[in-house]
């Protein structure tokens, strides 16, 4: 840059956002060459992203875990929508954590639903694979409640009934 206050625009040359951004971050830390550092840090960054995601994603189904049971107590707690439902006051914390976890499944997983039209009206029994967490039931009980607004009983491991909420 040509001056300590002027834009890097308004030099004799014109530079992208980035060398100019380059150029004021040397000027303020005093750093030499702080592309090569910048540099260095982008390679650690993308060298560790695999590891990040490992992270990541357990951690927003044990924080959407622990939103949905959070938004269920205060619903239940703050019950002050029962005269809109007068039959059944929680169809709204229903519809919430649905698409909640709909939202969920639909971002990390593109989690889709297809057949629902092949599940009987009366009864009926579906049967389905979990991994360690059961996250996929929660996923397609969300869905069906959304599509078909009706409910899906659950029978399953001892661990699915432990979880809070």
């Amino acid at each position: 840059m040509t001056g300590g206050n002027e834009s890097c625009t308004a030099g004799l040359t014109s530079m992208s956002y980035l060398t100019c951004l380059t150029y004021i971050l040397e000027e303020w830390t005093g750093v030499e060459d702080i592309g090569d550092y910048l540099s260095y840090a982008f390679y650690i960054l993308w060298l560790l992203f695999p590891l990040v995601v490992v992270f990541v994603l357990p951690g927003v189904i044990v924080i959407l875990f622990y939103v949905s049971i959070l938004w269920l107590h205060i619903y239940k707690r703050k019950n002050e929508i029962k005269e809109a439902y007068s039959h059944d006051a929680w169809i709204g914390a229903r519809e919430v954590v649905a698409t909640l976890w709909d939202g969920h499944g639909r971002l990390w997983h593109g989690y889709e639903l297809h057949g629902v039209e092949n599940i009987p009206k009366g009864p009926g029994l579906v049967v389905f694979y979990h991994g360690a967490t059961p996250v996929d039931y929660i996923y397609f009980s969300a869905r069906l409640h959304i599509m078909t607004k009706r409910r899906c009983r659950v029978v399953a491991d001892h661990f699915v009934f432990r979880l809070p909420g």
